[in-house]
């Protein structure tokens, strides 16, 4: 009998469920609202439920479920299975052990990880990264997300923590970000940054082509309205990408000369603008990256394959961490 493992992708308006099979392939996926407002008791138990019927369907189609892997948009003790600090959750999630509880819930051993780890690695077994044994994943939308890839295998560091690409000072005197610190990468490069960047020049009755496709509403603007009014030939909206492009271009290459990495992997919503980004993205690391310059020309800088990232990616991790502890039962 093949094994499948459970993939959750919690988020705070909605959270997506479906099974692993052993291709690869991600199947019953479901999305369903989180009302993150609520007890984390209630939110949990709707998350075993899904966990549950999930877990039933795989059956029915005649696998083993082993585990079930969680995404979350947190800071989290991915060994002990807590949650450490969510954003866009009620109280009472601080210190959760969400991975001990669904455990409880669902019977099934549960593995947790932050959502921008489960991206990374999704895209490194069954995505963009196939192949390549050192990569950084990161995730533009509306905040900038990362992971690593060292020797094939996640990297999380001593605190479970590493691969926080969007945590890098870009500007030590700049802007305040969301997560409390100064000048971050986040902070000039995630969606609501361009949205701001964009809201200006059209208050001052700047960039007709983006105000026309936006209905003349500001309440419509959106990173994929800029891109749309920057393809059409907005040069300010163009100028908002490369700007954009160059935050996370002088980010990437900081950590390459770090790490020495093979390849890129970049996702989330604000990477749907394809080369207006990743070609200032590209130049950037021209510019700057001098210790690995005879091998820039093998460095790949690649956009995202997979439609569900966080939910493959919790499910093979989940997957992986379920033969490390159970070999013998693999097969």
């Amino acid at each position: 009998m093949a094994n499948a493992s459970i993939g959750l992708d919690l988020g705070g308006t909605t959270y997506s469920v479906g099974w692993l099979d052993e291709t690869g392939q991600l199947r019953d996926l479901v999305s369903l609202e989180t009302h993150s407002y609520r007890p984390p008791a209630e939110i949990v138990a709707d998350l075993a439920h899904a966990t549950q019927a999930t877990a039933e369907k795989a059956r029915l189609a005649g696998y083993r479920v082993t585990a079930a892997g969680i995404g979350v948009p947190a800071v989290i003790d991915p060994w002990a299975g807590k949650v450490l600090l969510p954003p866009n959750f009620a109280e009472g999630w601080h210190g959760l052990a969400l991975a001990a509880q669904l455990r409880a819930l669902t019977g099934l051993p549960t593995w947790l990880v932050n959502d921008a780890r489960a991206f990374t690695f999704a895209e490194s077994r069954l995505g963009a990264g196939r192949g390549y044994s050192h990569l950084l994943g990161i995730t533009v939308g509306t905040g900038v997300g990362g992971g690593l890839i060292l020797n094939g295998q996640l990297y999380l560091g001593r605190w479970g923590t590493a691969g926080e690409f969007g945590h890098q000072v870009y500007d030590p005197h700049g802007l305040v970000c969301g997560c409390g610190g100064v000048g971050c990468i986040e902070a000039y490069a995630s969606g609501p940054a361009i949205v701001a960047a964009a809201a200006r020049p059209l208050r001052q009755g700047r960039v007709p082509i983006l105000r026309e496709i936006i209905g003349n509403s500001l309440d419509r603007l959106s990173p994929k309205a800029v891109a749309e009014a920057a393809l059409a030939g907005e040069e300010e909206c163009r100028e908002i990408y490369r700007q954009v492009g160059r935050v996370l271009g002088l980010g990437i290459s900081n950590v390459l000369s770090v790490l020495g990495l093979e390849a890129v992997v970049i996702g989330g919503g604000v990477a749907e603008a394809g080369d207006i980004l990743l070609e200032p993205i590209r130049e950037t690391i021209r510019h700057h990256q001098f210790m690995i310059a005879e091998h820039l020309h093998e460095l790949k800088i690649l956009r995202a394959e997979l439609d569900e990232p966080g939910v493959m990616g919790a499910a093979v991790w989940a997957a992986e961490q379920w033969a490390s502890m159970y070999p013998k039962q693999e097969s």
